[in-house]
């Protein structure tokens, strides 16, 4: 599955051994297109990852180097139990996590999707403005609070906004389940 990153991440992800293409080299998956950012708080770094079209975020507090040599686990572990958290059905979320493959990186960004991803990590951070410590915080928690705030995306009218964790349900409702396609 391809994650689209900003050149700060792809750097890290270097050094972590992935390649990282310049641009698109695949079809997205059947869950569709990703984009992701680090951040450093209180000295941790933080990976969120957005759904480009339903702003659904993933939020991987205290990331280490060993971490992101396995971002493949750790994506498909915060996806599966940020939507265990938000209540989905459990054959939405088998669903979800069973469309994710192996991650590939390139650096083909949207600005829009990086504008939702850099509020998302300003939303991450003011989860510690009252003192709290980024490494107590429950990070499948942190990840579904991300999911339930309002979200304007390009394009839409002033006033209008999508709920991404009730879009992303949405969306794995309407995808064909991967048990039905392999018989």
């Amino acid at each position: 599955m391809r994650i689209h990153v900003t050149r700060k991440l792809a750097d890290k992800l270097k050094k972590a051994g992935f390649e990282i293409a310049d641009a698109p080299q695949e079809s997205p998956s059947a869950l569709g297109e990703w984009h992701a950012n680090i951040t450093t708080i209180q000295r941790r770094q933080c990976l969120v990852f957005t759904h480009d079209q339903t702003r659904f975020s993933l939020a991987l507090i205290g990331v280490t180097q060993k971490e992101l040599k396995a971002l493949t686990f750790w994506f498909n572990d915060m996806l599966g139990n940020t939507m265990l958290k938000l209540g989905y059905p459990a054959e939405l979320m088998e669903r979800a996590v069973g469309l994710v493959d192996e991650l590939s990186f390139d650096t083909a960004c949207s600005r829009s999707v990086q504008g939702t991803l850099k509020n998302m990590m300003l939303d991450l951070e003011a989860l510690t403005w009252d003192g709290s410590d980024i490494m107590e915080l429950g990070p499948y928690s942190v990840s579904a609070r991300l999911c339930e705030r309002p979200c304007g995306i390009k394009d839409m009218k002033k006033r209008e906004f999508i709920w991404p964790a009730a879009e992303m349900l949405n969306l794995l409702k309407q995808l064909p389940d991967p048990r039905e396609t392999m018989h």
